[in-house]
């Protein structure tokens, strides 16, 4: 697949790399993985940016188009348009997952996808276009994995977009938990998921568990059994299981990010978040950037009067602003 979009000289092609970190994964997803490719003017000293899809989403939700906002290759568009010596490359690997979506780490229930990331998608990078400067961004569950990425990665990543990244899990996880019980409780976890897979369509109350099923699959699986997944409530009596929980709460950027305040010095971190979001999120992204601005880190927080979705345009705002940074190092 190549194309071009000859108002902006925004040219998109496809690739298909062998997916090494995902070989015998637990749920059998393909190793064969693509990655979409969006350049503009790219040269040999072009920075790239790699972007991470939401849950429900892979890469080629970025390539959605959109009559009612204003979606994320229209946002290419326009910065291009107003910025025509912009020079970049943007890859988008394809994440998904039989649960659904991707939190961007390695997990015995789901795959090693940290390491897809930073060896085979950045080893295809390195291999193909020489070392570069790298950037990475991505919106929910693609936001969240920016930070953890960055965090984890420190000497792979030069800086971050994260917009309305999971965080604050106490108020963006739990909400669904109800729902969840419910579903699980009926059949039991493994028959929900078998359902969920043969139904052509699926409730707001099934979406929610099936988030609340992948987000234990990577934060608590087992850690004796592989394939098994450790919820993080009592199915019998709905009540919270404290010691899963713990485990949930570890991977909150809105605590762990005191503990990775390191890892964030000299990078190039950019949030945005609306402060309607439907998962609250924006309360979690407060606490990372008050967390942030005591410890001295130089960073960009925005907030806007918006919820969680549509919201691509902010883009235009904060992937020139990491671009231009890369480009000066």
């Amino acid at each position: 697949m190549s194309y071009q979009f000859m108002a902006s000289n925004l040219t998109i092609s496809k690739v298909s790399i062998h997916a090494a970190s995902l070989e015998s994964n637990y749920l059998g997803d393909p190793t064969s993985r693509d990655i979409i490719l969006v350049a503009h003017n790219f040269h040999d000293e072009s920075p790239i940016l790699i972007g991470l899809a939401g849950f429900f989403g892979t890469s080629l939700s970025f390539l959605n188009r959109s009559y009612s906002s204003r979606d994320f290759i229209s946002t290419l568009e326009r910065i291009c348009s107003g910025l025509p010596d912009l020079s970049f490359m943007i890859a988008l690997p394809d994440s998904m997952t039989s649960l659904y979506g991707n939190q961007y780490m390695n997990s015995s229930c789901v795959g090693n996808y940290e390491d897809f990331i930073t060896k085979d998608v950045v080893g295809f990078l390195q291999k193909s276009y020489g070392k570069r400067k790298l950037g990475i961004f991505g919106k929910s569950s693609g936001g969240f994995g920016a930070y953890n990425l960055t965090i984890r990665n420190p000497n792979l990543f030069s800086g971050f977009v994260d917009v309305s990244g999971d965080s604050g899990f106490e108020y963006c996880y739990l909400r669904d938990f109800p729902d969840s019980i419910e579903a699980f409780r009926k059949d039991g976890l493994n028959a929900f998921l078998e359902k969920f897979r043969k139904s052509p369509t699926h409730s707001r109350q099934d979406l929610n568990a099936m988030g609340t099923a992948a987000m234990a699959a990577f934060y608590s699986p087992n850690r004796n059994e592989i394939g098994k997944i450790d919820l993080p409530f009592d199915l019998h009596t709905g009540l919270l299981d404290y010691e899963i929980w713990k485990r949930w709460i570890e991977h909150d950027p809105a605590r762990n990010i005191k503990s990775y305040i390191q890892s964030l010095r000299n990078k190039k971190i950019i949030m945005q978040v609306g402060n309607r979001d439907e998962f609250s999120i924006n309360i979690g992204m407060r606490s990372m950037h008050e967390t942030l601005g005591l410890a001295g880190i130089d960073h960009e927080y925005n907030e806007y009067d918006e919820g969680h979705f549509s919201i691509d345009y902010l883009y235009e705002y904060s992937l020139p602003m990491l671009l231009s940074y890369l480009k000066s190092l």
